[in-house]
């Protein structure tokens, strides 16, 4: 088996922690859920190590994401609805108390073993999961950030995007 950082690891991104609810992780992993949404975030490309939340939580994903997409509460609905075939009305609702939010795609993704909240703190004791993101290739957490590039994956996803692209430019347009 091949390690995040022999295949996957990409040192001209930035590398986070995020953490997402188990249910959107086994979307992620099973190739469902191919668009992240939030209120705000961190705007360029990125790649990140998903923390699952949870009593039973520990990372057991890396992902790969292209720029964040920011627009109105009706758009990233549409879009939303559009490209994951989500529900129009719940995403609308999740961002209309602000009419502005993100829609982040996901271009790659791969399982891990998952890693323990004991595991990550055996290697950096004072690491705290992020309610947001947090940057792990900073020279205070250099020893985790190995750690992690050194895990092995399986089940690759890549997620193709131009027709979607296509798709979200229309609906931007029809939006204005």
């Amino acid at each position: 088996m091949c390690t995040i950082k022999d295949k996957v690891y990409d040192p001209f991104l930035p590398t986070l922690l995020i953490s997402l609810h188990e249910e959107y992780v086994k979307e992620i992993v099973t190739g469902q859920k191919i668009i992240e949404y939030r209120k705000s975030f961190f705007k360029d490309s990125f790649q990140a190590f998903v923390y699952t939340t949870g009593s039973n939580g520990g990372i057991q994903l890396f992902i790969k994401c292209a720029p964040l997409i920011r627009s109105n509460a009706a758009t990233l609905a549409q879009i939303g609805q559009e490209i994951q075939k989500d529900d129009y009305a719940e995403i609308y609702d999740y961002f209309m108390p602000k009419d502005d939010g993100c829609i982040i795609p996901i271009l790659k993704s791969c399982a891990l073993k998952k890693i323990s909240l004991k595991q990550l703190r055996d290697v950096l004791p004072e690491i705290v999961v992020p309610q947001k993101y947090l940057f792990l290739d900073r020279p205070d957490k250099k020893d985790l950030f190995d750690f992690l590039l050194n895990q092995e994956y399986d089940n690759l996803i890549i997620n193709k995007w131009d027709e979607r692209y296509a798709k979200i430019r229309q609906i931007v347009e029809e939006n204005k």
